[in-house]
């Protein structure tokens, strides 16, 4: 059954291979993204191009109708100043103005201003002639006077000629002779030819054309003419305020948006525009210099007819969005499942730097091959480590973890032995497993306050422990810790008698001795088999004092005898109660040694 499973596990290439091939398809979907892009920028870059085109060609029949009056004005104010034509022989200028009116297509009338105040003016479409004065008609003596100083032609404000039921314009040619003003050449146009111009486009059926004369005044809308009373000269074209269709009407005032997609260029401008629950589209664009005020051409279009391509190029593009997004989420799901037993290995091993041994736990075995093979691999790592830690100190090898160092050197160090009274005769009358509980006891005890103080617990030796301050971290007040350790195994010790004795086992008695001074520390042993320990006078010096509390320990209901060397009581006498013992000679040294107690704080 386990050979089967094996089997059926998935190689993790062939996963990661599907991955990938995920990744490949989002990369599909992203150059399917970029073709849409480029459809739409070719789509967006042709709606432009349509709508400078269709608007050029409206400026172009527009400007094809008006440039040739103001040409034929001109050509007429050329004859008179080259004296071709005179325009004080009434009947010969009369006919000059019939003869120019011959062809000309468009031209409604054609006519001369004399410096008097006389009017006369040849019609196109009656040939009748017509001689008025305007003396009496002050504002047009004002424009006179102000044409006067004009070297160039001009067109005038829109008026409405009620005899022809018709709104014109009009071209004003100056005519100026050796710096005498002679009058000035008049031709007229009909606007409803601006609005045939407009209507000549190739714009498509749907498109309601426009022309504004200026941005409040409509001069033209499918042919719409308004008609009047009189000859007047502003109110002759409708404001947008005042026409009835509601689109046109607002094109200012309504709510727009602006072009995103599709915006406007330097020939042409436009946005839409929100109408009721409806949306248009307008495109315009600004033709000067043929009025008073610049003449607005462009058209309408109901929304959906301006996007449509756009719209399909939108849907196609939301389509590739919605599979682009399905390809991320497989993939992410597709990554957390490869992921997810990584990660438990990543935070496993992270405990595992921490030598948190008993909070970590066996990996869980995995359907990908490699991952269950390392998953294995772990579990088999972490049962030997877990037995490693009983026989290394964790707390040194955090130490050497942090420092990253642990080559031999001299250094100053304060050792600290402990050993129990009397133990061998005790343990004589204990079974092994008894003595084995009794000491493992007992050092659990010893280890919790040497890491309590950053003491390093060296070694076991029978009965007793030998353990050091000062390395492998640099301590100053290392003399200090050492003391601090000892009070605490007192404590511990005195704590533990009393539940021994109340479960009818006799009390412990410990001896302990501490001593500083310069060793050598490091890793000494033979390779493949070190150990991080001192050596030095100094470790024979601190047993050596242990050993003395054999024969001063004269009060023999004292639980934990804790004798220090002079060495040691000179550095911490200003913080821990301390009281001489006496001079002793100690195996190995020459000279006796003063023996201090460490007495109750």
């Amino acid at each position: 059954m386990g050979r089967k499973l094996i089997n059926r596990r998935a190689s993790i290439g062939l996963v990661l291979a599907l991955s990938f091939g995920s990744l490949v398809f989002v990369a599909v979907v992203a150059v399917m993204l970029i073709s849409l892009y480029s459809g739409l920028t070719n789509t967006r870059e042709l709606l432009i191009s349509n709508s400078t085109n269709q608007l050029a060609a409206i400026r172009q029949n527009i400007t094809g109708l008006l440039d040739p009056m103001e040409n034929r004005a001109a050509d007429i104010a050329k004859l008179i100043y080259e004296n071709e034509i005179d325009p004080e022989d009434e009947d010969a200028f009369v006919r000059a103005l019939k003869t120019s009116l011959v062809g000309a297509n468009g031209v409604a009338q054609l006519g001369f201003i004399y410096t008097d105040y006389r009017l006369i003016v040849a019609d196109h479409q009656t040939t009748k002639v017509t001689r008025a004065s305007i003396k009496n008609d002050l504002l047009s003596v004002r424009e006179l006077e102000r044409l006067k100083s004009d070297k160039f032609g001009s067109w005038a404000p829109l008026a409405y000629i009620p005899d022809i039921k018709t709104t014109i314009m009009t071209f004003r040619q100056p005519v100026n002779k050796n710096g005498k003003f002679l009058g000035i050449v008049l031709i007229t146009i009909p606007t409803t030819l601006v609005s045939n111009a407009v209507k000549s486009s190739e714009m498509g059926p749907d498109a309601r054309r426009f022309v504004l004369y200026g941005k409040d005044h409509l001069l033209s809308q499918e042919g719409f003419q308004m008609e009047a009373t009189g000859i007047t000269i502003g109110e002759v074209t409708p404001k947008l305020s005042e026409i009835d269709d509601p689109v046109l009407s607002s094109i200012w005032t309504a709510p727009r948006t602006p072009f995103r997609l599709f915006k406007g260029g330097e020939d042409f401008d436009g946005h839409f525009t929100d109408v009721g629950d409806q949306r248009y589209q307008f495109i315009y664009t600004t033709l000067e210099g043929y009025t008073d005020l610049p003449l607005i051409i462009g058209y309408q279009l109901p929304f959906e007819d301006a996007v449509k391509q756009i719209s399909r190029l939108a849907s196609a593009g939301l389509t590739g969005l919605m599979i682009l997004i399905l390809s991320v989420i497989l993939a992410f799901f597709i990554g957390r499942k490869i992921a997810r037993p990584i990660k438990s290995l990543s935070r496993a091993s992270q405990q595992i730097s921490n030598l948190d041994f008993q909070k970590v736990g066996n990996l869980p075995s995995s359907r990908l091959r490699e991952l269950d093979d390392a998953a294995t691999a772990y579990n088999t790592m972490l049962r030997g480590l877990t037995w490693f830690e009983n026989y290394v100190p964790k707390s040194l090898v955090k130490k050497l973890m942090s420092s990253g160092d642990a080559h031999s050197e001299t250094r100053s160090v304060s050792v600290m032995f402990t050993d129990i009274v009397n133990f061998t005769p005790m343990a004589e009358n204990m079974s092994s497993e008894e003595v084995a509980n009794l000491l493992n006891e007992h050092f659990e005890i010893l280890a919790n306050c040497i890491e309590q103080e950053d003491g390093t617990l060296d070694k076991y030796i029978g009965d007793a422990v030998m353990a050091f301050w000062g390395a492998p971290d640099y301590q100053i007040d290392h003399p200090l810790k050492a003391c601090r350790t000892a009070i605490c195994i007192r404590t511990a010790i005195r704590a533990e008698n009393q539940r021994r004795v109340k479960a009818g086992k006799p009390p412990i008695q410990m001896r302990i001795g501490i001593h500083t001074g310069r060793l050598v520390v490091g890793n000494i042993g033979a390779p493949g088999r070190l150990n991080y320990t001192v050596v030095g006078d100094t470790v024979n010096v601190a047993q050596r004092i242990e050993q003395l509390g054999k024969t001063l320990n004269d009060d023999k209901d004292e639980d934990v005898l804790i004798l220090l060397s002079d060495k040691i009581a000179s550095e911490v006498q200003d913080q821990i109660n301390v009281e001489p013992v006496g001079e002793f000679n100690v195996k190995g040294r020459g000279t006796k040694i003063s023996i201090y107690r460490l007495a109750e704080q």
